[in-house]
């Protein structure tokens, strides 16, 4: 195996614990890691401006993948160059507008890293959650005013068993997009083939790094191709199935328990 010299972490469910702070274990095994010349990254779903709360936290400057890949960006001294941008086609977007007014879905769209909704019953409870997940902030607006824009990224959001249900229907009928699940309540809808593990290449090659230097970690659905491209993949133990079939590891901590420090402490600090 290369040594690993590029460390990517999920966010949400991997390294931030369910309270959605960073445990101690965590952010000293990360410490170390950088001390040894390790570069660290962040890949989530989340836009860029909630990433960089997470980015201060630990007390980086770090290359991201943003948007479940359909966005990858560089560091902030160097002003957050735009190494890839993979926008949901316009005429897709306007689809999904139509699909959540008549249902009457809450509808995430990002657009130039800003988050729009329209305002409607029954959307509040899951702005509400959302937003106390990600301290994202949202800008209510008319969607149909932003047909003929091509967002980053959209996220529908329900129950967990109307989201379950909703991928089974939707996956069929729309080619032009990648469908993912994340957060229990998350449809995450990107461009056809983005994802974490379509951008992982483009942010390794940014390094001048191979992927076989790289450790993926993560825990949810839309973790599974980055944790497949990565030179070593690591699932948490609270990661969903799909994402332990993927990686060459499973942690026996939890996100909970310092879990990123742990694999870390395996493939890094060795």
């Amino acid at each position: 195996m290369a040594p690993i010299r590029l460390v990517v972490l999920d966010i949400d469910g991997t390294l931030l614990d369910d309270d959605k702070r960073i445990p101690a274990a965590n952010l000293e095994a990360l410490r170390k890691a950088r001390q040894a010349g390790v570069h660290v990254a962040i890949a989530s779903g989340r836009m860029l401006p909630t990433i960089e709360t997470v980015e201060r936290l630990l007390e980086i400057d770090a290359v991201v993948i943003a948007y479940n890949g359909g966005k990858v960006v560089g560091p902030r001294e160097k002003g957050r160059p735009e190494i890839v941008h993979q926008p949901v086609p316009a005429e897709l977007a306007e689809s999904f507008i139509e699909l959540s007014r008549e249902r009457g879905y809450l509808l995430n769209f990002y657009y130039e890293d800003r988050l729009y909704d329209d305002d409607g019953k029954d959307r509040q409870r899951f702005r509400d959650i959302y937003s106390a997940r990600t301290g994202s902030v949202y800008h209510l607006v008319d969607l149909e005013s932003f047909k003929g824009r091509a967002p980053t990224k959209m996220i529908l959001l329900a129950d967990p068993d109307e989201r379950d249900r909703l991928i089974e229907e939707l996956a069929p009928r729309y080619d032009g997009v990648w469908l993912s699940r994340s957060d229990p309540e998350y449809l995450e809808i990107t461009r056809a083939g983005v994802n974490k593990g379509s951008a992982l290449p483009e942010l390794a090659r940014y390094l001048g790094l191979g992927l076989d230097e790289v450790l993926a970690v993560g825990d949810a659905d839309n973790d599974i191709e980055m944790l497949a491209a990565a030179g070593v993949g690591v699932a948490v133990a609270n990661a969903r199935d799909g994402a332990k079939k993927a990686a060459n590891w499973v942690t026996e901590r939890t996100n909970n328990e310092g879990a990123v420090a742990e694999a870390i402490e395996r493939f890094v600090l060795r």
